[in-house]
């Protein structure tokens, strides 16, 4: 048997010994049997609170499949109904939407806002150091499922999730949701017991979760979704009754989660298989490539160097005269990174994880390193206005994630030597290189549009070296930033646009303080 069936066997077999089905089926029959008593066809949800757990039971009225459960589906997303809106939490960068099932949202929706009752219960168990328990049958069980989703938007990575266990309920939402909880921590919340020839399954809705499925005589456990749907063949069960779990569940025991194979055969068992060992070879580890990226890093870092002994900006070296070997790790760099915040973005919005430490880290070096380069190349196949038309996502979002991380920057104090800096806007060039179609735009065909964007780099630039935010590379005699500098004085001293009184910038520029700017302070000391 494969580690895959085995892992989700040894589960079945750890589930099946906690006594939480029996228990929390019987809390289910509780609340049925005072139901039918009363006649009462309201939705009834009750807390148990015992010495190790705390049982919260939904219940909701019996349906038949084809009034309501094929009644259709509604979009989650960022901007969306205020039914659907406690849901978009899960929506990620990569997945801004899904569907979930109407009639199942609306029932949970109005047991919402008809009173402040799950409110105050959400409140509470998020405060419970008590394991928490979630429970329900048939549609009941679908609320219960909406009601952990929605407790876990506020559950604290470091806090205990709450379990919820259904019994025979429909799916509740579609394949891009179940892909959405497949990249989540949240997916390990759910186990679904369900009758292969009884639960419901409705087209355009897929399972999440664990599954506990069972026949007259054993049940196996897995967590494969195509198989999941391939064994549940009630398609055309309602839920106006319902399975009976009671006595099923007193004459299960260990014994009874069989191996895989025995119970749904080779057909099945090899489809999950080639699917495991397919998702296994795609799960993405952030740490796995690094070091073989810190290479093409050292490469980069090293033609960095070589081209500064030479007087001249790496920047400009590639710009002139790109090296095959750099532009190889240019883009196996380009690739990993990618790659990195794709699969980030999978991540639903609610659950902070972003880039591990060392990754944000590295995430930014990359950028600050080699940014430049792309730029240089989307320069020279005659674009413009790089940072808002050609500017790739994966640079966007790895600037996104370090701010927001806080993590500190490099001193850079007065007297602090600044000749490793890489300059922090690894857009800087695409400025420059706009500055310099400026310069040109204004030799031919003079007009205010160009004057006010020289003016505004110029602020641009001056704040950037106030901050000491850039390498003092830029100034190096053949650099474009340098380039730019000899003609924009040229043409400031000759026009009247500009104005008579010079800037901090360009006293700084003229009375040559650039040359020491970020050199460290001699110490003068014996």
């Amino acid at each position: 048997m494969d580690s895959y069936s085995l892992n989700c066997t040894e589960v079945g077999k750890l589930v099946l010994s906690s006594g939480l089905l029996e228990r929390s089926w019987s809390k289910i029959s509780e609340i049925n049997e005072s139901v039918q008593e009363s006649n009462d066809l309201a939705i009834e949800i009750k807390v148990y609170r015992e010495a190790t757990f705390i049982f919260v039971v939904f219940y909701a009225p019996p349906v038949c499949g084809d009034a309501s459960l094929n009644s259709g589906s509604t979009l989650v997303s960022d901007v969306t109904s205020q039914d659907a809106d406690m849901f978009s939490f899960l929506c990620s960068e990569k997945t801004p939407s899904f569907y979930l099932h109407t009639h199942a949202l609306q029932l949970f929706a109005s047991a919402v806002t008809e009173n402040n009752r799950l409110i105050d219960l959400k409140s509470k168990l998020l405060e419970s150091k008590k394991p928490v328990i979630i429970t329900g049958a048939a549609l009941g069980g679908s609320l219960a499922s909406l009601f952990t989703l929605w407790l876990l938007e506020k559950v604290e990575p470091k806090l205990k999730r709450p379990l919820c266990i259904t019994f025979g309920s429909p799916f509740i939402g579609d394949a891009k949701l179940q892909q959405i909880l497949e990249n989540s921590v949240r997916n390990s919340c759910f186990l679904h017991v369900a009758d292969a020839t009884q639960t419901l399954t409705t087209k355009g809705f897929e399972p999440f979760g664990t599954y506990l499925i069972c026949n007259d005589s054993a049940c196996v456990c897995i967590d494969d979704p195509k198989a999941v749907i391939e064994l549940l063949i009630g398609g055309n069960a309602d839920l106006e009754g319902g399975r009976d779990y009671g006595n099923f569940l007193k004459s299960l025991d260990r014994s009874s989660m069989v191996d895989a194979r025995l119970m749904i055969g080779d057909v099945i068992i090899n489809g999950m298989k080639k699917r495991a060992e397919k998702k296994k070879n795609q799960r993405f580890d952030q740490l796995k490539k690094l070091n073989k990226i810190k290479i093409s890093m050292a490469y980069m870092e090293w033609y960095k160097k070589e081209s500064k002994k030479a007087k001249i900006v790496y920047y400009d070296q590639f710009k002139n005269k790109p090296a095959f070997v750099y532009e190889t790790c240019r883009k196996e760099m380009n690739d990993y990174w990618e790659t990195m915040v794709q699969e980030v973005e999978k991540v639903p919005q609610g659950e902070a994880s972003y880039l591990k430490k060392r990754c944000l880290l590295s995430g930014n070096n990359y950028r600050r390193l080699m940014e430049p380069l792309d730029i240089a190349k989307y320069y020279l196949e005659g674009e413009k206005e790089y940072r808002t038309r050609g500017r790739a996502r994966h640079y966007v979002m790895l600037e996104k994630w370090f701010k927001e991380s806080e993590l500190n920057e490099q001193l850079r104090g007065e007297g602090t030597d600044l000749s490793e800096l890489l300059t922090f806007d690894s857009c800087f060039w695409s400025e420059v290189e706009e500055a310099l179609i400026a310069i040109n735009e204004l030799k031919t065909q003079p007009e205010e549009g160009s004057v006010g964007k020289l003016m505004k780099f110029e602020e641009y630039v001056w704040d950037k070296i106030s901050k000491r935010e850039v390498s003092p590379e830029i100034f190096l005699e053949k650099s474009s930033f340098m380039t730019w500098w000899k003609e924009y004085k040229e043409i400031k001293g000759t026009r009247d646009w500009f104005g008579s009184s010079p800037s901090e910038f360009t006293e700084f520029m003229n009375t040559g303080e650039y040359k020491s700017y970020g050199k460290p302070e001699l110490n003068s000391s014996g």
